[in-house]
């Protein structure tokens, strides 16, 4: 029989595997690539020889797709024959993975020949994305081309029997990559011993990982790393040895998540422990990002440093993109820099997930889950150009959509480079000649509009406008493979069709139209974005919405903003209600970083007890949230509980609204998305609310829930517009 094998079966030892599985089961025949797959050609039963290979898969293989066909072939033995040249690869690409098991035994060993060395993997580990510049995946054709493989390494390269056999990215200290690590003034000081000993004395290091670079300090630092970056507020992520660790700090969920292979950043809710240190990290936030050990430099720092958790943060100047390149690296105004001598060919920050429960919502899809694709049911080309504050874009090709990694806020220059750079290399790996048809944002003045239309152009696509949050909702209809959806798509901001923001809406959704059914009462922007920087603003538009006086702001302050009540441009989004929230209850009276009035505010939600229902009315398609605001503002309740009981009437209204579109449309499923449903109380009520009325709720699992997730929705409507 002739098997052809579709799926992650390249640079993951997938060819060995087979080669053993047939061995052992006394098989003859051959395995080889084939460019877009792996060909394998046996003499016995091929059920019972799947069903073996299944059973030992490596951890990064996935078989997606097997076809089977008669074949005559005379062979001695089994195999593994080289593979044919001139086809382009498309299998799936390898993602980014954590160190495994056998590799971390092989580094700690002392008399191993790679004991201590920073760059031990083997087929099942490892960088593979970060490391490709394009295909196929052979060595010289990933960043390691420049270090030549030892005698010793060249033999495991080649012994079928062996866990690096045909791994491109193997080397030892004699053969491979080296760090060095340099002061200020870019004199060399020492290695990686040294730099453990200058972050235990407390020191502000860089230090080069596989995608980027991250700055890395001992938790009892960051009051200085705050002021030395001017980072006031953001919350670091924590790098921790170990879930023992973890657990210390955080109540945590989904273990089997932060020590996968994947290895994301994960935000658990804080444990009231070291509540100051804790707070270092994460300022007035119930949540703390915790992560762990993922490349073979950060298992060497926790062996040799004498610290529980260190900050391990992305290395970025001011609203640029994270630093890949040595040079960039001594702009960072760091104390020292441990740098190694082997290229980043793509840029990928850590990924990002927060735990609801047992469900994952992803935040951050980066290292570890791209280039994974999602199945498309498609063949043809289509892109989705994303949004603005989530740089993400997708490419499809051959049944398969591929949204990029986390491309930053592309309102700056940096970022709308490492965007053309991402799209052409994505193109590139993909093979892709042509577009069909090409997604963009409604927003007039999105960065990845424009670049979307460019390459519309460029490639003679059809070019679609696609509204904020039908995107949205058409990212649940491609995840859950649905032809509708009632959708509660629910966030910052997003460009309506009325010209308004947008962002607190029930749609009606298909690939081929929308239809806005309910949406949170409408007030103004008093001075646009300025609004969103300083949340006060929010709540005091809300107070003279309703005709009351407001003693947020008085005298000249006040009379400007009363003069600019009628032409500002007004926003139904839930998150700047949430803003408007946290100001008048004095959580959070001026943003600092995308979300923190909301992320503050969920604190006291947490806290809170739902003591009584406001007045949240439902008037034609109108959800009235504004009176019961003020009732709530004016409440003799503590804070947590006016907080709670009011997102709670608030997040059961615009349910009520799902649930009266669904009924109407013959709709069984409703999702939720958009940013404000990373909110855990939010995303709970709403959830229990619809399945109280017997729905179904949606959720997202494999696509982010905010603006990272707007490329998958617009690809999928880009290939029904077709």
């Amino acid at each position: 029989m002739r098997l052809i094998l579709r799926g992650t079966v390249q640079g993951v030892g997938f060819r060995p595997t087979v080669y053993r599985v047939a061995r052992k089961l006394g098989l003859k025949g051959y395995v080889k690539n084939k460019g877009s797959e792996v060909e394998v050609v046996i003499d016995g039963d091929e059920e019972k020889f799947l069903e073996k290979l299944k059973d030992h898969l490596p951890p990064l293989a996935d078989i997606e797709e097997v076809e089977k066909f008669e074949q005559k072939v005379s062979m001695e033995d089994f195999e593994i024959v080289e593979s044919s040249s001139g086809e382009r690869e498309s299998s799936t690409i390898p993602v980014d993975t954590a160190l495994c098991d056998d590799c971390i035994e092989e580094m700690k060993d002392p008399e191993d020949r790679r004991g201590g060395y920073a760059f031990t993997n083997c087929t099942n580990c490892g960088a593979r994305y970060s490391a490709i510049y394009t295909l196929p995946y052979d060595r010289e054709k990933t960043t390691m081309a420049p270090f030549s493989l030892c005698k010793d390494c060249l033999k495991e390269y080649r012994d079928p029997m062996d866990r690096r056999f045909h791994a491109q990215t193997i080397s030892c200290p004699k053969c491979g990559p080296t760090y060095t690590l340099y002061d200020e003034e870019k004199n060399e000081i020492g290695g990686i011993e040294e730099f453990c000993r200058s972050i235990e004395e407390g020191k502000i290091g860089v230090a080069k990982s596989w995608g980027g670079m991250h700055i890395v300090c001992k938790l009892k630092k960051i009051p200085e790393l705050r002021e030395r970056y001017s980072r006031s507020e953001k919350p670091f992520a924590v790098m921790v040895p170990d879930i023992e660790t973890a657990s210390e700090y955080a109540h945590v969920e989904r273990e089997d998540v932060l020590s996968g292979p994947r290895r994301p950043i994960m935000l658990f809710r804080k444990k009231e422990i070291d509540e100051e240190i804790l707070n270092y990290a994460a300022p007035d936030l119930p949540t703390i990002g915790l992560m762990l050990p993922y490349t073979g430099l950060h298992h060497l720092i926790f062996d040799e440093i004498d610290v529980k958790a260190l900050v391990m943060t992305s290395a970025n100047l001011p609203d640029q993109p994270m630093v890949i390149d040595d040079e960039e690296a001594f702009e960072l105004d760091a104390d020292c820099y441990l740098l190694h001598d082997r290229e980043i060919a793509n840029r990928i920050d850590d990924s990002l997930i927060r735990v609801h429960g047992k469900d994952l919502a992803l935040i951050r899809r980066s290292r570890g889950y791209v280039p994974d694709h999602l199945g498309f049911d498609s063949e043809r080309s289509v892109m989705g150009a994303g949004a603005d504050m989530s740089g993400c874009l997708s490419l499809s090709k051959d049944g398969k959509l591929y949204p990029s990694q986390y491309l930053g806020d592309l309102g700056y220059y940096g970022n709308k480079k490492f965007y053309e750079d991402a799209f052409d290399h994505l193109r590139s790996l993909l093979g892709i000649e042509d577009l069909e048809a090409v997604a963009v944002d409604l927003h007039p003045r999105y960065q990845s509009s424009e670049l979307g239309k460019k390459y519309a152009s460029e490639y003679g696509a059809d070019l679609i406008e696609v509204q904020h949050h039908w995107a949205h909702g058409a990212s649940l209809l491609q995840e859950y493979g649905l032809e509708d959806v009632v959708c509660i798509a629910i966030d910052g901001t997003g460009y309506g069709e009325d010209g308004n923001s947008w962002g607190g809406e029930v749609l009606y959704c298909t690939g081929e139209r929308y239809e806005r059914t309910y949406h949170l009462e409408n007030f103004p922007l008093l001075g646009g974005e300025k609004a969103v920087e300083e949340p006060r603003r929010l709540a005091y538009a809300v107070e003279r919405k309703v005709g009351i006086e407001s003693e947020i702001f008085e005298g000249e302050k006040a009379c400007i903003f009363d003069s600019m009540m009628s032409d500002a441009v007004v926003t139904s989004s839930y998150g700047r209600l949430l803003d408007a929230v946290a100001a008048s209850l004095d959580v959070c009276r001026k943003r600092r970083y995308e979300g923190e009035p909301a992320m503050k505010l969920e604190r006291l939600l947490f806290e809170g007890d739902v003591k009584k229902s406001y007045n949240v009315g439902i008037s034609g398609g109108v959800i009235k949230t504004l009176n019961a605001f003020v009732e709530m503002r004016d409440d003799d309740l503590k804070d947590s509980d006016k907080a709670t009981s009011y997102i709670d009437s608030v997040s059961k209204a615009i349910a009520e609204g799902a649930l009266k579109t669904a009924e109407k449309k013959g709709v069984e499923k409703i999702g939720i998305s958009g940013g404000v449903s990373y909110n855990e109380v939010i995303v709970r009520t709403i959830k229990d609310y619809i399945q109280e009325k017997g729905y179904e709720p949606l959720v997202h699992k494999k696509v982010p829930n905010g603006d990272m997730g707007i490329a998958v929705g617009q690809a999928f409507i880009a290939e029904r517009s077709l």
